[in-house]
Order: C-alpha cells, then structure tokens, then sequence
C-alpha cells in the first residue's frame, strides 16, 4: 500500500495527551473498538463515535483490576472498526502509526493488486456478564477474565458449564499479494470488528 494514507503523523505524545490522540483518531476516521496491549496486559475500551467519549474495561468492570491505559506501560494499540484501523505502536523508543482504511484496501481489491483472507478469531470466554456495552467474559476451563467492548446476551453462552464454547470473534483481515516468482505473502493484517455467534 502506498505511503500517502497509511502513515499518520505522531508528534510529541505524552500520558496526557495520548487518550485525546486516540480519541481523534476514531472520530476522524470513525473506529469504534480499542484494543491495547501493555506491560502489565491487554486493555479493551470502545469509542463513542459522536461525543469522542473512550471507556475502557477498567472503568465498567472496576472490581477486575484491569490495566489502565497509560503511555508509559503500553506497547501497542489498536483502534479499529469496519471503516479502517489505527495502529500505534513504539520503535525504539519513538511512536509511530499505521492508518489502514477500508475504501482504499476495497480500491486495491478491485484492481486486483491485493487479495483478502478474512479469520474469525476465537476468543476466550465460556461465561459472559453484561454491562452497557461490555461483557464480561471468563473461561471455564482456565478462569481468564477480560472484558470486550461488545454486549453478549447470555442465550448466546451455554447453560452447560462444562461446555466449553466461546461465542466472541475478533474479526481480523488479512490482505496478500504475489511476488514477481509468483508466491503469495501476507503483507499486512487489520483488525475489523467483534461479533457474537451462537452454537449451532
């Protein structure tokens, strides 16, 4: 993909001002979902796309001690939804930033420059419990807890406990291309949404 639209500019980021930065990523470019990964483990938060609001999983679910988003502790983090992803990430002590955005990506389809490979990631959570528009989820079989930005009505978990099904995906893309010997590579994935499915 071209430089022009996937790099985005990260000056000067500090703890005060990386929620703000992130916030205008998603109401620029309207993404939803966060999903960060820090020293001390993964944050989950949802955008409000009209207010720029960011609630994270540590503030609905407070009683889980959940990482808080902070600069100094994070490795990378996405911002994402169906209309693109910002990715930011640390290199060396420097930030950077990735914007992949789903009308160029549909453009390189069309022309059929790249091909896409969609993966519906399962995620753990064998048990859920509502709160807005989270649900708290935890594993029978390893008692993980993590809280996604995605309400799942409790029809869509198994009354069964020892059934071990998970209804929550992260839906990721991944985008290939050939190269001149004719060989197919991924070159980069995205993030694109969550869902809920239930057992069949």
């Amino acid at each position: 993909m071209n430089q022009e639209y996937c790099q985005i500019s990260v000056e000067n980021l500090t703890e005060q001002s990386l929620k703000d930065w992130l916030k205008q990523q998603a109401q620029i470019y309207q993404l939803p979902y966060l999903l960060a990964h820090a020293e001390d483990g993964v944050i989950w938060g949802n955008f409000d796309i009209d207010s720029g609001t960011l609630t994270t999983a540590r503030e609905v679910f407070p009683e889980c001690n959940f990482p808080e988003l902070r600069l100094k502790t994070l490795e990378q983090c996405r911002v994402f939804g169906e209309a693109g992803e910002v990715l930011l990430w640390n290199s060396n002590g420097e930030w950077r930033s990735r914007l992949i955005l789903q009308s160029k990506v549909l453009e390189l389809i069309a022309q059929q420059k790249i091909g896409l490979i969609p993966e519906p990631q399962i995620l753990w959570g064998t048990q859920g419990k509502n709160h807005g528009n989270f649900t708290l989820l935890s594993d029978g079989s390893q008692g993980l807890k993590h809280a996604v930005p995605i309400a799942v009505e409790q029809s869509y978990f198994s009354k069964d406990k020892n059934d071990l099904y998970r209804p929550v995906r992260l839906e990721v893309n991944h985008y290939f291309c050939y190269d001149s010997d004719g060989v197919a590579r991924i070159f980069f994935s995205r993030l694109v949404s969550l869902k809920k499915e239930k057992i069949s």
